[in-house]
């Protein structure tokens, strides 16, 4: 009888029989860095919808400038309203985060709310999509900014900070009574936030650049010897 030829097992790239090391065998999978993109399409979002409102702003010029693709910006944040809603939302955190490091504590009262005034003047400048942001929503009668969940995380410390700065200085006889936190604060905005919104007509009408180096640094002193004279005794 003829014997039965047996069949070798064919060896597939990468098996145990192979001949290859086991490491060079498992290759561990490339896995995305999802905060690290989610931050990308948030980053691009910021400077898209400063640049051109939510109408304009288009997800795939988004997408495409944080080396994304428009499915992973919806994923992230679900439609166009919402990335909107989460780049806002970053441009006000941002400066609660610079307001937040002022230590009213180790500085004296007035000191305080000079550091604020000068952060303040930074933020404006290092952050120029802010102002856009806020000139943008308020077109849009804050209509977006309602829907935030993260309102409170915005107001309470821009408050706190003045209020602990007006206790202790009127407790030392460097401030003056009744001073509104609010009222301090909203008038610490509007002296240094006008430049900064107006800033291309101002240059225009009066032959100048208002948000050169030299041009703010007089700025912010102005701003807090003004703010030093509201404040006295």
């Amino acid at each position: 009888m003829a014997r039965a030829r047996i069949k070798s097992p064919r060896l597939m790239p990468g098996s145990a029989t192979s001949g290859r090391p086991r490491h060079e065998r498992a290759k561990p999978v490339r896995r995305r860095d999802a905060a690290k993109t989610r931050r990308r399409i948030l980053d691009a979002a910021m400077k898209e919808f400063a640049a051109k409102g939510l109408d304009a702003a288009r997800i795939e010029d988004i997408a495409e400038q944080a080396g994304a693709n428009r499915r992973m910006a919806y994923y992230y944040f679900g439609s166009k309203e919402g990335l909107y809603l989460a780049a806002l939302e970053t441009s006000y955190l941002q400066l609660v985060e610079i307001e937040n490091t002022i230590n009213v504590e180790r500085l004296g009262p007035i000191e305080a709310i000079e550091a604020m005034i000068a952060a303040k003047f930074e933020h404006y400048r290092r952050h120029p999509q802010y102002v856009d942001f806020v000139r943008m929503e308020n077109l849009y009668k804050a209509r977006h900014l309602k829907m935030s969940r993260r309102i409170a995380e915005m107001r309470a410390p821009l408050i706190s900070i003045i209020q602990r700065a007006l206790k202790r200085g009127e407790e030392l006889g460097l401030i003056r009574k009744g001073v509104d936190p609010l009222d301090l604060y909203l008038s610490i905005c509007a002296l240094g936030f006008f430049v900064f919104s107006n800033r291309y007509t101002l240059n225009v009408i009066f032959g100048t650049d208002v948000t050169s180096e030299s041009a703010l640094a007089r700025r912010r002193a102005l701003v807090a010897d003004m703010i030093r004279a509201y404040l006295a005794p």
